[in-house]
């Protein structure tokens, strides 16, 4: 790949992460997950232009070690992302202070041994180390969230942070070369060229500017829904304030007042909440939601569901919604509007949210179903 071809990439990547920055700052309605989101495109403008000073001037040892001083915030930077978008407490500084030290640690360094070829293997290696170690937090963290959700939302239309995931999974293939190649490089001495690697920034900057302009803090609605309720004297608890609370576990069960007798108490009027009021017919309709109109604190139904019935509030209430979805084929409804149509009535919000819950449920497509009843009829 010629240096020209190169210095395009750079500099197409440096503009481009410095438009979407402009972008989202811009947002009316920011947030403090679009400003690290800002920070993070910044971090990307900045080593794409100290690369690009470094392939295209003599300069010194110095100049050309800080771009791999970088390649340590990247990780933290994504963590503490995703920890805003959950809305996940963390006390700030001694996040800055633990996941941030190694940056500070080896920027110090730096300058006393920028010309040590042994410090260079070193830090070389700890940055690729580093973007690996924080994949894997990053993916455990998602799952520990894709875990929490289903107990307080009926639908996972942008709260899933599924793009996210999508992200790291990438980011780890490219780690995985990138260490790889240094491995290769320091124990060896056999380099393979990096070029190929700016070629992946666009892509990369492309893809989280456009996902991350269009993502929204995943408890906000809630969060704002709860704040118009603190006057109540219902007994409902902020997902925001209290996630952890929010989904029990076995041991958190035991120690549980309510009893088998409460539980089914409890279930009878959730199921009237549900076919008597059809709440499941609300697109939106989280367990603050239901809390609320059936008077029962979150962490009860929650309780009652995961125990009483084996099922999280994601499954109880689409399974509610398949069922209306099923019994609007069987009336003939499908002969005049489409099966998405009919989804969307029946309280489904996306497309591939539907197709999923409903092979889960029957064990067939929609339009498989379909079919069946055709022929049966």
């Amino acid at each position: 790949m010629t240096l020209s071809i190169l210095n395009g990439f750079l500099i197409f990547s440096i503009i481009q992460a410095f438009l979407f920055a402009g972008l989202f700052s811009s947002k009316k309605c920011r947030t403090s997950a679009d400003m690290i989101m800002v920070s993070w495109l910044l971090l990307f403008s900045l080593h794409s232009f100290l690369i690009l000073v470094n392939l295209n001037n003599e300069i010194s040892l110095l100049f050309q070690r800080l771009p791999v001083n970088l390649t340590l915030l990247y990780g933290p930077v994504l963590l503490i992302y995703v920890n805003e978008l959950r809305s996940k407490i963390i006390d700030r500084k001694r996040f800055i202070l633990w996941h941030f030290a190694p940056f500070f640690i080896f920027s110090a360094l730096t300058f006393l041994f920028f010309d040590n070829s042994s410090f260079h293997r070193i830090l070389a290696l700890s940055g690729a180390v580093s973007g690996l170690l924080y994949c894997i937090i990053t993916l455990f963290v998602l799952k520990g969230h894709k875990k929490q959700i289903v107990d307080l939302f009926s639908n996972m239309k942008g709260i899933s942070l599924n793009w996210i995931g999508k992200l790291v999974n990438g980011v780890v293939i490219i780690w995985i070369v990138v260490f790889v190649l240094v491995i290769l490089k320091q124990l060896v001495q056999i380099e393979i060229p990096l070029n190929w690697f700016f070629v992946a920034i666009p892509l990369f900057i492309s893809y989280i500017g456009y996902h991350g302009f269009k993502q929204q803090v995943v408890f906000q609605s809630v969060q704002n829904e709860g704040a118009r309720n603190k006057q109540t004297e219902i007994e409902v608890e902020n997902p925001l304030i209290n996630q952890e609370q929010t989904r029990l576990d076995d041991s958190s069960y035991k120690k549980s007042s309510l009893k088998e007798k409460d539980m089914e108490q409890i279930f009878k009027s959730l199921e009237n909440a549900m076919k008597s009021g059809k709440l499941f017919l609300q697109a939106n309709l989280n367990l603050q939601e239901l809390s609320e109109n059936v008077k029962i604190p979150q962490h009860h139904i929650t309780q009652t569901l995961n125990k009483y019935k084996k099922q999280n509030f994601y499954d109880y209430v689409n399974a509610y919604r398949v069922e209306a979805f099923i019994n609007k084929l069987q009336k003939g409804d499908a002969d005049n509007f489409s099966l998405l149509g009919i989804a969307y009535d029946c309280g489904f919000n996306s497309k591939s949210s539907f197709n999923r819950v409903f092979k889960n449920v029957t064990g067939k497509s929609p339009s498989e179903f379909r079919k069946n009843i055709d022929i049966n009829n």
